[in-house]
């Protein structure tokens, strides 16, 4: 194992001094002894750590006992604290004490400081990971893939602390933004679009309100279902509509998958064109269907070592590219897991919760198929049936089982879970191939590419 270098170590390395910014420390530790409820404003965006000195790190130690037990924070009590826990001459006596009170005349400013505190602090965790990434990626016989993981954990870490410092929102920015948010679907809905992305099905476009953003959605059924080539047809279906989808097919190939779609946007049978048995009509058909399918705005990614950490990752650099407005995952249980050593059930939930974080941060929907248990072979699929985690049921927003009716051989989406909508069954129509899904009873004026909300 690398030894670890502390900051000043680093830094005398590279000839550089560490980001730090004293005279704000002293500012704000002046001002949380000059008013007594300062503590609250900095308490979400500090702890000891975030300062530079040392010093200062125990004076806000001592601050943040006296606020914990409750009691009075001025000059004379912190005086006191560090005086009992043998601490003041370490911190420069009573005289450095005093002149912190007198490098500020109030705490109007605590806060900003305090942010530009936090985020310095970041950059020295920033440049304390990067040296030890060095010197652990010089070491013979280090594990690439544990050295990744070990560096993503660390900087989720910060990530993690500066997303605390966040205290909320006012409840009179949260109504505006819920307006604005209101405001948008209203035009969406009068120029006849669906709020949402568009399903491709009237049925489930009505029960939900199409996908929409911050939403995780599971489509769960047994093998041999068509869970799959619903997911293509989701794609599709929100590709078509003008939305960039990126799809993730950890259990095919993508030139498989995208037989299947080719399949059913020429009407050509899915076997004959795995078996390479077409024929000249058939390839005509496959051309002309190619002439707006051909330019749909969906980005492929058949790696199957990808973890869920990856997909955020990739996630986030699509979207700043203008290239991400929905996550198709096929399927769960084929995401990697960060943490191999970890029961299975513990390692779904911490794969469930990551894709709920994408859904969330980045303002997008994510679709994610997944497997069911045994017990649903041959039944209508229930929560109960949802395969190896109940994390998945708890971070879904909306739960969805395909299914097929064995009794008169119809197809089924049964809704189970929908947090902003309605749940039900839905009977919906697939070709023999399973390569084409409407909805069971269609209008001709029904258009799934312009669908309108209940």
């Amino acid at each position: 194992m690398a030894i670890k270098q502390n900051i000043t170590e680093i830094n005398s390395q590279y000839g550089k001094v560490p980001p730090q910014a004293i005279e704000m420390e002293e500012a704000v530790l002046g001002a949380l002894m000059l008013e007594a409820d300062a503590i609250h404003k900095v308490s979400g965006i500090l702890t000891a750590e975030s300062f530079y000195k040392n010093e200062h790190r125990i004076i806000f130690e001592a601050v943040k006992s006296l606020a914990n037990a409750g009691k009075q924070i001025d000059l004379l009590t912190v005086t006191r604290s560090l005086i009992e826990t043998n601490q003041l001459d370490v911190v420069g006596g009573p005289m450095y004490i005093t002149q912190l009170t007198g490098r500020v005349a109030a705490a109007a400013h605590i806060e900003a400081h305090s942010r530009v505190i936090a985020q310095l602090h970041a950059q020295r965790e920033l440049i304390r990971i990067g040296s030890e990434t060095i010197n652990e990626a010089y070491e013979e016989g280090t594990d690439i893939e544990d050295l990744l993981n070990s560096v993503k954990s660390k900087i989720s870490a910060i990530e993690d602390s500066t997303l605390s410092s966040n205290t909320g929102q006012s409840h009179i920015d949260v109504i505006r933004e819920t307006l604005k948010e209101i405001e948008i679907d209203c035009l969406q809905a009068k120029a006849g679009k669906q709020p949402g992305i568009t399903t491709g099905l009237r049925t489930l476009n009505n029960a939900t309100g199409g996908w929409r953003n911050t939403n995780l959605i599971i489509v769960a059924a047994r093998p041999g279902v068509g869970k799959t080539s619903l997911a293509l047809h989701f794609a599709k279906m929100a590709a078509r509509a003008g939305n960039f989808v990126n799809f993730y097919g950890l259990e095919m190939k993508s030139s498989d998958l995208m037989r299947i779609m080719i399949s059913g946007e020429s009407s050509v049978n899915r076997l004959l064109i795995r078996d390479g048995k077409i024929d000249s009509n058939d390839w005509s058909s496959i051309n002309r269907s190619l002439t707006s399918f051909e330019k749909l705005p969906i980005i492929w990614n058949d790696c199957a070592t990808l973890t869920a950490s990856q997909i955020k990752s990739n996630t986030i650099r699509n979207r700043k590219a203008g290239k991400c407005d929905l996550i198709i995952i096929d399927y769960l249980q084929l995401i990697k897991a960060t943490d191999k050593k970890a029961i299975r059930e513990q390692q779904i939930s911490e794969i469930s919760r990551t894709l709920k974080e994408i859904a969330l941060s980045e303002n997008i929907p994510v679709i994610c198929l997944s497997q069911l248990n045994r017990a649903a072979a041959g039944e209508k699929p229930q929560l109960h049936h949802l395969r190896e985690s109940g994390a998945i049921e708890q971070d879904a927003d909306i739960v969805i089982f395909p299914w097929r009716n064995e009794a008169d051989n119809r197809f089924y989406i049964s809704i189970a879970k929908n947090r902003r909508g309605t749940c039900g069954d839905f009977e919906i129509f697939a070709n023999e191939e399973m390569t084409g899904f409407t909805d069971a009873q269609q209008d001709e004026s029904y258009n799934p590419d312009n669908s309108k909300p209940f």
